[in-house]
């Protein structure tokens, strides 16, 4: 029976359990009927490619690992259901868990309702990134096409290499990577204990706080964060910074910490991962306060980041801890001794950036919509995720909470929105 090595993130994503649902999302919607024939075909071929979607995890003690599975059928790639409210079915499909035990670590639906249809994909976060989601669901889409077209779904060109951290380092100097690899500063630890203040409700559900920014806004913040140096990543930290500050538990420390996920891709020549894994890194935004004006905190958030990004080891910071306390202690000892020196943030942003039309674009059918967001988080935690699609933002906070705790996240994003719309004037 194939066995695959467990990777540094897999094992943290499954350290941190206890904090987020492991799962990433991903909710594509078309004009037009999905085949469902030629979908399972295309994912067969996904699934027989990379085994990481077709194993079990091993959460031994002493060596964690991956258990292949080798007994599967186009039948089990992908799910069916007839629905009368699309995207009603779409987040209900969303909000569920795939097991770190499961045959699958996938659990892809097609949505037919009328004339339309959706999809909806959940991957255990334990295989893979956003970026690699990204890959991930383009590939599925290409080979669809492929057979829509009558060509031969094994002509699909898919990457193939290892999953491990060690390919950040293949493309530095030997004194670059020298460096790289002793880099044990934790920053993940900022220090900033302030977070959102959550009520001690335990009747909690999973839900998809959504909101939508057409084009033309997005087109306006990019304009107006141009004339002050900006990115629309950093317009988007300082309004959510500025925006959670009214919800945050009292404290005295006036810092805000909203830690960044980084791709830590930009230190591989050709910004690609050898196969489907996780190359991601943390880079916080400590910010001293948010008193000032939207342009007060958007130029520490610009100088900030500047200073972040200037790093040439950007994001590496802490993985070689990490690998240390795998490598040195058993590992519900270094579980143990990551979680006590390891922070999840408790604010948390990802911008999983832009999905292509094209990468989505079924034979056939007409994309109308898509986003992806990352895991759900479990209270205190809390993340939000924007992904842009034809030109629209869709940002997303996917939480574990409460009625009362999602009236508060959903006046916390009409917020950001508010202090949006004030930055675009």
């Amino acid at each position: 029976m194939q066995k695959l090595k467990a990777e540094i993130w897999d094992r943290v994503q499954y350290i941190f359990r206890n904090y987020y649902d492991r799962m990433i999302h991903c909710a594509s919607y078309y004009e037009g009927k999905a085949d469902i024939s030629a979908l399972r075909k295309s994912i067969y071929r996904l699934v027989e490619k990379y085994p990481i979607l077709r194993s079990s995890f091993n959460s031994s003690p002493i060596n964690p690992s991956w258990t292949v599975n080798e007994d599967f059928t186009e039948e089990e790639m992908a799910n069916v259901v007839y629905c009368e409210d699309l995207r009603a079915s779409v987040l209900s499909s969303l909000s569920e868990e795939i097991s770190y035990k499961a045959k699958f670590q996938f659990k892809l639906t097609l949505h037919y309702c009328g004339e339309n249809c959706a999809i909806s994909l959940l991957v255990n976060h334990m295989c893979m990134d956003g970026a690699d989601f990204k890959y991930f669901v383009g590939k599925i889409v290409e080979g669809y096409n492929m057979i829509k077209r009558g060509e031969d779904i094994q002509n699909l060109q898919l990457k193939s290499g290892k999953r491990g951290a060690d390919q950040l380092y293949k493309d530095m100097t030997e004194e670059e990577a020298k460096t790289a690899r002793g880099l044990m500063k934790n920053v993940s630890r900022t220090g900033v204990k302030n977070k959102f203040a959550f009520t001690d409700d335990e009747d909690c559900s999973t839900c998809f706080n959504l909101r939508k920014l057409d084009s033309d806004f997005v087109s306006a913040l990019k304009v107006k964060g141009k004339e002050y140096g900006a990115t629309l990543n950093d317009v988007f930290v300082t309004a959510y910074a500025r925006a959670i500050s009214k919800y945050l538990e009292k404290s005295d420390d006036k810092r805000i910490a909203v830690t960044c996920m980084k791709n830590l891709r930009d230190h591989i020549k050709s910004g690609e991962s050898e196969d489907l894994t996780n190359l991601t890194g943390f880079m916080p935004c400590v910010l001293d306060s948010v008193e000032g004006t939207f342009v007060d905190v958007l130029d520490e958030v610009i100088e900030k980041t500047k200073t972040a990004k200037e790093d040439e080891f950007c994001g590496l910071y802490g993985l070689p801890l990490m690998a240390l306390a795998f490598k040195v202690f058993p590992y519900m000892v270094a579980e143990f001794a990551i979680k006590i020196g390891y922070e999840n943030p408790l604010i948390g942003m990802s911008n999983i950036g832009i999905i292509s039309q094209e990468a989505l674009a079924c034979e056939g059918m007409k994309c109308l919509d898509a986003f992806m967001t990352g895991a759900t988080k479990f209270k205190p935690y809390i993340q939000l995720t924007t992904t842009t699609f034809n030109g629209e933002t869709t940002m997303c906070i996917a939480q574990k909470c409460s009625s009362e705790d999602r009236k508060r996240i959903n006046a916390l994003l009409d917020d950001i929105i508010e202090e949006l719309k004030n930055f675009a004037g």
